[in-house]
């Protein structure tokens, strides 16, 4: 197995300014493609700190992956300093100057020399072009390793990293076929996941790989299977049929055999049958239909949403009921329903998505929360509990009923 460390540059990350989030990311897109991290290092912005922690990873390691330190200010200096532990000399890249150019002069903004330096990289490395910002990637090979450098910028490293780090990884260091596959659940806990899974994981072939990764949006099963080239065919099939004992055994709370988080699933689906969908939120507050509007084309489909939180504009906007309510109160299988309904009514869309709920306990209340479902075949609900932190609870519950829709439009046959 290939040994590669993650190098991430910045004192920011270090005092908590910044959460570091492309460690996790890094670690998910190298593991998509067979490799693997053996060790992540945060360093402060210092030139002493980043040249011992590239020669002593270089010692230990294949590949150096290392994000930040590469923005126009004073404190940026991993250019610098890559620049005198590989040698060369500072050398404008014209590309990345132009586009720096380009995106300036698209916004008023002029040139500055600080800008500018930010086209210049060390003549011993290799550019990977970077269309997300201004600072681009830079490759090192020296001795057999990889050191390759990137923003820290996460949609930037993450840009980069499909373009240049990935081909270029599984160019010089995979000599393996990868087969993966992934069940996504939803309503099970991770220790249920396991304990269910005793029974057949015996039975898997034993080169194959389980990993449980849980979120909001459930938890996902990750099988993976790594073999010879010639073997393809064969290593492909073992992980399907895997998946498929997997998907059987848990039935009852899979929601999408495939690798895309619920939104993706489900907008894809409605713009494939040109189905339109309007949102009512009451506990959630706007969240589910902010994930729905990240989505490309979305708005093709996608009407609209209600805040509907007081109990005024359920009744008074969305038609619900003052007499269900009154029977049932608002946190209720009915009010769900009777808002999915009117929201679609009123929106003249194929689909209402609803959710009502309480994200934070209220003296001897619990929380939880119901979730609306309504298209021509009737309404439809279905209950969640919750936790006590509330933002927390907001996450979990607008990722709940993205699920709800996806198991209500794309239901899976697995006989």
């Amino acid at each position: 197995m290939t040994r590669i460390a993650l190098l991430n540059i910045g004192s920011e990350l270090l005092r908590g300014r910044t959460v570091n989030t492309n460690a996790s990311q890094i670690g998910l897109m190298l593991g998509s493609q067979g490799f693997a991290l053996n060790t992540t290092w945060v360093i402060h912005d210092e030139e002493e700190a980043i040249t011992s922690a590239v020669v002593d990873l270089m010692n230990r390691h294949e590949v150096v992956l290392i994000t930040g330190g590469l923005g126009p200010t004073t404190d940026d200096i991993t250019k610098k300093t890559l620049l005198k532990i590989f040698g060369g000399e500072m050398v404008c890249h014209e590309a990345t100057l132009e586009r720096i150019r380009t995106f300036l002069s698209r916004r008023n903004m002029p040139l500055l020399e600080n800008n500018r330096q930010q086209s210049f990289v060390p003549s011993t490395c290799t550019v990977i072009e970077n269309e997300m910002g201004t600072a681009p990637g830079m490759v090192f090979k020296k001795d057999g390793k990889l050191i390759v450098s990137m923003p820290g910028v996460p949609f930037e490293m993450e840009h980069l990293m499909r373009k240049g780090v990935l081909p270029e990884l599984k160019n010089e260091f995979l000599k393996a076929h990868l087969a993966t596959s992934v069940v996504r659940t939803h309503g099970i806990p991770e220790s249920r996941i396991a304990d269910r899974m005793e029974k057949i994981v015996a039975d898997f072939d034993v080169r194959i790989m389980v990993a449980y990764l849980p979120s909001f949006d459930g938890t996902k099963i990750e099988l993976k299977i790594q073999g010879p080239p010639s073997q393809a065919d064969e290593l492909d099939a073992t992980v399907k049929n895997a998946q498929k004992a997997v998907a059987k055994e848990l039935r009852d709370y899979v929601y999408s055999l495939e690798d895309l988080p619920p939104v993706e699933i489900l907008c894809r689906h409605l713009l494939n049958q040109n189905m339109g969908l309007a949102t009512a939120e009451s506990c959630t507050g706007g969240a589910i239909s902010a994930k729905i509007v990240e989505q490309s084309g979305v708005s093709a489909v996608f009407m609209g949403g209600v805040v509907a939180y007081h109990e005024q504009i359920k009744s008074g906007w969305l038609g619900v009921s003052s007499e269900l309510i009154k029977q049932h109160g608002v946190v209720s299988a009915g009010v769900a329903e009777a808002m999915a309904s009117g929201v679609r009514e009123r929106m003249k869309t194929a689909i209402g998505l609803s959710i009502t709920g309480m994200v934070e306990a209220n003296g001897d209340n619990q929380t939880g929360a119901w979730i609306g479902f309504s298209d021509s075949s009737g309404n439809h609900s279905c209950q969640i509990k919750l936790f006590k932190d509330r933002k927390i609870n907001i996450q979990y519950a607008t990722q709940a009923a993205l699920v709800f829709a996806v198991r209500m439009l794309c239901p899976l046959s697995l006989d």
